[in-house]
């Protein structure tokens, strides 16, 4: 295991990041963008995992997320991992195995492969196996930021014996998201081992686009099947920034600002959104109101109707259907 970070900065510094000066020491590389492709980005041997790696660290990410990268060659296996915070995988290639141990019993291999999602019950010890002849990429959502930069002490997460066992008992697999069946929903939340990460899957049919919806915590966005476009609104009247997504892209849509995805091909898209707060646990009162719970009021919640939008947007999503 790496050094253990001091607790206390050294008399006289303020502003501390703890997490961006831990990942800063790991040793491979930090990935920053608008937006990145993680089917080609770069990553590097990375001691702690026994794999290769990299840190996503998007411009529009929030205080709450991190967002690494694990690049495993054909046969590789990392090494045993066992953590204090939520972990939330999505294979974009390859395929294998998660090695899991739960309240002393024997490992047992969850299966995986390309768009499987996968969510760990907490501090469970487990081992990420590549099984087939290609390099294997899965994208690993936590709340490792959030926790790391709170109680600044790595050992605390990275090596509390603690148990979980009423995590043990829940779902922890879902395979293949980009065809699973939505029953004709455009939205489906994954109550899996117990996590307080939330995890939404968005269907665009083609030829279709949502409602602007305020982002209030940031959000991570996956595209994971079909290509389209996402505005952001600006953080006041501001022009929106576009951005054009397909299989693999990770983007960011930052807290405060107007969302709206648009799916202008003639195949279905879907985007993986992942933020703090589950359906399940919501832990903040927008995320209770997001998940339809109309008994809380969370400050600036809103959604604009198509016929108060402004008359460009369905110009452009037009002209982008014609391309």
């Amino acid at each position: 295991m790496a050094e253990v970070m001091q607790a206390s900065p050294p008399k006289g510094k303020y502003l501390i990041d703890t997490y961006e000066n831990w990942a800063a020491g790991e040793g491979i590389p930090i990935l920053t963008g608008t937006a990145l492709d993680l089917l080609s980005v770069e990553s590097k041997p990375w001691a702690r995992f026994g794999v290769d790696g990299a840190f996503c660290h998007l411009q529009g990410r929030d205080d709450f997320l991190s967002v690494l990268l694990l690049d495993l060659a054909p046969g590789a296996r990392s090494t045993p991992q066992r953590h204090l915070f939520e972990a939330a995988f999505v294979a974009l290639a390859g395929g294998g195995t998660v090695e899991l141990e739960l309240g002393g019993a024997p490992a047992r291999p969850i299966e995986w492969g390309a768009n499987s999602l996968v969510l760990l019950p907490m501090n469970a010890r487990y081992r990420l196996v590549n099984s087939s002849p290609e390099r294997a990429r899965l994208v690993l959502f936590s709340d490792l930021r959030y926790l790391l930069n709170l109680y600044r002490n790595e050992q605390f997460l990275f090596a509390t014996e603690t148990d979980f066992p009423e995590r043990a008992a829940a779902e922890s697999l879902v395979r293949d998201i980009a065809t699973l069946d939505m029953a004709g929903a455009d939205r489906r939340s994954f109550d899996l081992a117990a996590s307080a990460l939330g995890c939404d899957l968005r269907a665009l049919a083609p030829k279709s686009y949502g409602r602007a919806r305020r982002q209030m915590q940031g959000a991570h966005l996956l595209a994971v099947a079909g290509t389209g476009y996402t505005r952001i609104g600006g953080a006041s009247d501001g022009e929106a920034e576009r951005i054009d997504w397909r299989r693999g892209l990770l983007f960011a849509a930052p807290g405060m600002r107007f969302v709206q995805h648009f799916n202008p091909g003639a195949a279905a898209a879907r985007l993986l959104d992942v933020q703090l707060g589950s359906e399940r646990y919501p832990l903040f009162r927008s995320r209770r109101a997001a998940y339809g719970d109309s008994s809380v009021y969370a400050a600036g919640n809103a959604e604009i109707a198509k016929d108060q939008e402004d008359p460009g947007i369905a110009a452009e999503f037009a002209a982008a259907c014609r391309v």
